[in-house]
């Protein structure tokens, strides 16, 4: 976490970058604040494994009076002790259990540049169309003063100043629509990473990594392999636990005129088994085949979603070309009709529909433009890769 917990920006200011905004999201990342205290936990598993003893060992006495006074004092030690190789087992199980918040980090990393990113493209496409309705709002305010004077002048008809009025008016429409998605996309960025940024530079293409190194595999792999070394550590728990017993015992003297002291040495054994750490074996066994079986659906999804990730690249791509070109070619179509409208060839009303289209055509430009920097974001969350 050291890039996002040693950056020191100024968070009251716009990310200038994906990444910045990204690192800012990633220091509110409630995992970051439980990571130390999940580490400690293992620590203390570490800790509880040492030596041969399940548990500290218990020491207990026993003091035996009668009517001649102190007549029996016993003091002893007791511990149950471990199977051979429930110490290495055990100590496995902490390694898995260090492995999973290490991957789990990493994945919840992931997860926040996926949401970033999400939220950064979507405030982009919205200052984008902003940005080309408010460009069609000043042309129509243009053509409303310029067709009033000509109506004021008796060179323009009156309905054609209705129409100019009537145009403006739907696009003072639609950038308020555009500007209430805007207030929304800006609430959820700002939410995440603070003050919204004016410019979206895109990010580069990265390249493609094994799948087994996605942070998302790794950490369900990781919680498979935690999984079964949990339930092999509990399978020790399952077998009778044999526990030894050392003491002392000083008695009074058949002539009572003295002690003996006597060395205590004892074992215990269950009589039967702890059918209830057999039942947690078994649950623990049935959660890791779960686990594992979980991983590699999380792999399958996540190979479709990268081929879906190229291809959506590659549209995307071709859509944008297919915008501009449209839009150029709509330019260049008004720009004859206007020639045409000043030479009286053609109609106000078809000069106004081919302003229309290119206003379109202009919107669905931007839109696409972001579009294709956005599924690059995509194919790099696919391949899981932070900004």
């Amino acid at each position: 976490m050291a890039g996002a917990t040693q950056l020191f920006v100024d968070v009251a200011a716009p990310a200038p970058t994906l990444r910045e905004a990204n690192e800012r999201a990633l220091l509110l990342l409630p995992d970051v604040s439980a990571n130390q205290a999940l580490r400690d936990q293992v620590a203390a598993q570490r800790r509880a494994v040492q030596g041969p003893f399940v548990g500290p060992p218990v020491v207990s006495g026993d003091v035996v009076l009668s009517g001649g006074g102190l007549t029996e004092q016993e003091v002893g030690v007791s511990a149950g002790f471990r199977w051979p190789g429930e110490s290495r087992a055990a100590r496995l199980a902490a390694d898995r259990s260090e492995e999973v918040i290490d991957a789990t980090l990493d994945d919840a990393r992931l997860r926040v540049a996926g949401q970033v990113r999400s939220a950064w493209w979507t405030l982009a496409s919205a200052q984008a169309v902003i940005a080309v309705e408010r460009g069609q709002a000043g042309i129509a305010d243009r053509e409303v003063a310029t067709v009033a004077r000509l109506v004021d002048a008796g060179v323009q008809a009156r309905r054609d100043l209705l129409l100019a009025q009537a145009e403006r008016a739907a696009v003072l429409a639609r950038l308020s629509a555009s500007e209430t998605d805007y207030v929304g996309a800006q609430a959820t960025y700002e939410a995440l990473a603070g003050p919204a940024p004016t410019r979206f530079p895109p990010e580069v293409p990265a390249i493609t990594v094994n799948i087994d190194q996605h942070p998302e595999v790794r950490a369900a792999l990781a919680r498979a392999a935690a999984a079964e070394a949990r339930a092999s550590t509990l399978r020790y728990n399952s077998r009778p636990r044999i526990e030894g017993r050392v003491g002392v015992r000083r008695e009074r003297s058949e002539d009572r005129n003295g002690y003996e002291n006597s060395l205590l040495v004892g074992v215990g054994v269950p009589i039967g088994r702890d059918f209830t750490a057999v039942a947690e074996t078994a649950g623990a066994r049935s959660e890791a085949l779960r686990a594992t079986a979980e991983a590699a659906l999380v792999k399958r999804r996540l190979i479709a979603e990268r081929a879906a990730g190229e291809r959506r690249l590659a549209v995307s791509q071709r859509a944008l070309r297919e915008a501009q070109v449209r839009r150029d070619a709509l330019a260049e179509a008004l720009a004859l009709t206007e020639r045409g409208r000043r030479e009286g060839e053609i109609g106000y009303i078809e000069a106004l529909r081919a302003r229309q289209t290119l206003a379109l055509a202009a919107r669905d430009l931007a839109v696409a433009e972001v579009a294709a920097s956005a599924a690059i974001s995509t194919f790099n969350q696919a391949q899981g890769v932070l900004p």
